[in-house]
């Protein structure tokens, strides 16, 4: 060999050398074999390597564009190939490498020789402008070394795909990934800077070298993410070398302390902003369709907790975006006590004519059940998303293997003592378990992932199967419409556990206090309608009748506030309100009114007047009919009650009194079904028309 110049058969020798290797595995014979291959390696290899040098000086090497093809002339390209093919040849063989070549544990098999001289002027270039003291390496500036990174990839992946890699597939070499070994080479410039650069931060804030060191580490983080995002369109390939640095575990507890950090001042900011309340689609520039009763709070934080997941659900391992949930959820919590406290403070601002001036902005109160309720259907609707879902069963998958494990782990440690005697077959069984274990672990992300998956195919279908039938308004999550409770919850809450729970308690405890402030005028109005005398009015004609001047104007206002309400509030939460008004409005005039009063037949008509042409109209919702609404049922059946036939009542009162037991069979008869019997049988009894020598001798007095 050292009598040949010619690269051809210098590389032909060196195959035979590699093949007695191979031939030789025992003996001197064989460590002299070993030694005398490795030491033409390095004579080739540098031979080989500076030709291949020159001819990459010819092609211009490294581009400052994508490259035309061809590149170069074309017995410049013969050249490369032939300098690109023996320099395949002269790999040595793993046992060699192993051997001779000193590696540290944790790195992986770096990229074949091509390769590698291919990314030699890259790190050159890069260790001259990112590295030192020059401007631009600049430790606040990370973008400028990561879009440098996506720009030399962009302009020379093309040529290693179109010249390297075809070489390599005629030489049958199935492990050589030419185009993914050199953008992981470029990649690991940029994350071993990124490392350093993190690492800084740290220095450099004692020193008082960077203001806000924060901003800077939040910066830095950002770009990563964003480099990664580009990095897998360019490449197509999920990189994980750049997130690896992320979640290195000092690193990945500062992000997730200055990502809370930052979304607490958000908050605070978003709270004290006096337009925190204005909905979304108030102002000049509101959207088409937008939503009006969506606080700006609301949306600004539900885009907030977006833009965490949109960060974090990048990394590639489930735990950590683990950990990531359970920082949103403690942001959940934090916004849930702000809006507690909102809404202590807006109930004590209410006065009397709160919810009756035509004021265009929306009220604390209204603006904070609002916010409860849109930041519980969005944590709703996101826990059947695909990302959610996943992390819901990863969870519980995950629970379910540490207990299996801490099972396991108990069971051998009272088996050690008798199983295991030899020291030598201890390391062997470690690393069997940890092998297992790490199977074990990516098993039980497989699986939830797969859990996932069939979740979403059938919801999907039970919304295919919901579209069949006519409905006006569909909802695409049920759990936002109805109420659920125990495992139910639970399990529509998915990841979220008891976040939307909570957020739904505050709004009802919310919606409770606003029907309250409503009613409390309400009620002290009706002094006057609850002194009128029922059993003296005078029978006037039908279409004479008109509402009770005592009622007019407490119905008046109510009627007002619940409008104000109802235009600030969302639509299912204004019929909310408007239903718990109804029964509360239908409970208080039942008891206070009806059971309290004696009624003839002019006190009849107008009492059933005022119940059916003014209060359960004031109760209806816009787009219902009164008739067709059923919202004051005990003051509708007290009605059906007083103006029986004189007959009727007098069967009706005959049957309750004699057969008591039969008494709930009577009046489901009569469609009377929210009076008890004794409630029944005090109204009839309270009939002037039915009153006898039995009822008391009170009744006389009231004329």
């Amino acid at each position: 060999m050292k009598q040949s110049n010619d690269d051809e058969q210098l590389v032909l020798l060196y195959s035979e050398l590699k093949s007695m290797c191979i031939q030789y595995q025992k003996g001197h014979r064989a460590s002299y074999v070993k030694e005398y291959t490795h030491y033409w390696h390095n004579v080739l290899k540098d031979k080989l390597t500076k030709n291949y040098e020159d001819v990459l000086k010819l092609l211009k090497w490294p581009f400052s564009a994508p490259p035309e093809n061809p590149p170069a002339p074309k017995e410049v390209m013969v050249k490369f190939n032939s300098l690109t093919k023996y320099l395949f040849l002269i790999e040595e063989p793993e046992e060699l490498v192993n051997n001779n070549v000193t590696t540290e544990a944790w790195q992986e098999k770096g990229p074949c020789l091509p390769v590698r001289v291919l990314l030699r002027p890259l790190k050159k270039r890069f260790q001259f402008h990112f590295t030192g003291s020059r401007q631009t390496a600049r430790i606040d500036r990370p973008e400028w070394f990561l879009t440098q990174t996506l720009t030399w990839i962009k302009n020379h992946q093309g040529f290693v795909r179109h010249h390297v890699q075809p070489i390599a597939d005629k030489l049958e070499l199935k492990h050589v990934y030419a185009v993914d070994e050199f953008n992981t080479g470029l990649i690991a410039l940029a994350a071993e800077r990124l490392h350093t650069v993190l690492a800084l931060y740290h220095t450099q804030s004692s020193k008082g070298e960077i203001v806000d060191v924060d901003a800077a580490f939040a910066h830095a983080v950002d770009e990563t993410l964003g480099f990664h995002r580009e990095l897998v369109e360019i490449t197509g390939r999920d990189i994980n070398t750049v997130l690896s640095v992320l979640t290195k575990v000092e690193t990945f507890l500062r992000w997730q302390t200055v990502e809370k950090k930052y979304a607490l001042a958000k908050m605070d900011e978003i709270l004290e902003s006096p337009q925190w309340s204005e909905g979304v689609g108030s102002g000049a520039g509101a959207a088409t369709g937008a939503a009006l009763w969506i606080p700006r709070a609301a949306d600004w934080f539900v885009t907030l907790l977006r833009t965490i997941e949109d960060r974090y659900k990048l990394l590639p391992q489930p735990g950590h975006r683990l950990n990531f949930l359970e920082l949103q959820l403690e942001l959940v919590e934090e916004w849930r006590i702000r809006l507690t406290q909102l809404l202590s403070a807006g109930l004590d601002s209410l006065h009397v004519d709160s919810f009756l001036s035509p004021d265009a902005t929306s009220h604390p109160v209204t603006a904070v059940i609002n916010a409860a309720h849109h930041t519980m259907t969005v944590l709703l609707q996101w826990a059947h998303s695909l990302h959610y879902l996943q992390l819901h069963f990863y969870r519980r998958q995950f629970h379910n293997f540490t207990q299996q494990q801490h099972h396991d782990e108990e069971f051998s440690e009272e088996t050690t003592d008798t199983d295991y005697t030899e020291s030598d077959e201890t390391p062997v069984k470690k690393n069997k378990e940890i092998s297992e274990r790490a199977l074990s672990l990516m098993e039980v992300e497989l699986q939830a992932k797969n859990l996932a998956l069939s979740e979403m195919s059938r919801r999907n279908s039970l919304v295919v199967e919901l579209n069949q039938y006519d409905i006006t308004m569909p909802i695409a999550n049920p759990a936002v419409a109805e109420p659920l409770t125990g495992e139910d919850e639970a399990e529509e809450a998915g990841v979220f556990a008891e976040a939307p729970a909570l957020l739904a308690r505050l709004r009802d405890s919310g919606l409770a206090s606003l029907a309250e402030h409503i009613l409390l005028e309400f009620k002290a109005g009706l002094k006057e309608y609850k002194r009128q005398k029922w059993h003296s009015l005078v029978v006037v004609e039908q279409l004479a009748l008109c509402v009770s001047s005592s009622l007019c104007r407490p119905l008046a206002a109510l009627c007002a506030r619940l409008a104000r309400a109802a235009h600030s509030l969302a639509p299912p939460l204004t019929a909310r309100l408007r239903a718990h008004l109804a029964d509360i409005v239908d409970n208080y005039i039942f008891e206070e009114i009806v059971l309290e009063s004696w009624f003839n037949t002019g006190g009849t008509m107008q009492f059933t007047y005022d119940v059916t042409k003014n209060l359960v109209p004031a109760f209806a919702p816009p787009n219902k009919v009164a008739t067709e609404v059923y919202q004051l049922p005990r003051l509708l059946e007290a009605c059906k009650i007083l103006n029986l036939d004189y007959d009727d009542a007098r069967r009706l009162r005959a049957c309750l009194t004699k057969q008591p037991a039969a008494a709930d069979e009577h009046l489901d008869n009569h469609k009377i079904r929210f009076i008890t019997p004794t409630q029944v049988l005090q109204i009839l009894n309270q009939r002037t028309d039915l009153s006898d020598a039995s009822s008391p001798s009170s009744v006389m007095e009231l004329f």
